[in-house]
């Protein structure tokens, strides 16, 4: 989980300094989980997609996890 945060992190800023076209700037939300004992490939999004949308909703630009 730490190396898959430290990751996400690294895309985050490296997004940050990306100008593309009329742009002024480029961001990402991200949401990291691991897997669980038991969990499918549609629960592992499930919960990704949770924590990309605590993301948006916590002002975006950020990584949640």
């Amino acid at each position: 989980m730490e190396d898959a945060v430290k990751l996400a992190e690294e895309l985050h800023q490296r997004l940050m300094q990306l100008k593309i076209g009329e742009a002024d700037n480029v961001t990402g939300s991200f949401g990291v989980v691991e897997y669980q004992e038991g969990d499918t490939l549609d629960s592992i999004m499930k919960r990704a997609d949770a924590m990309m949308y605590r993301a948006k909703n916590d002002g975006r630009n950020c990584v949640r996890y």
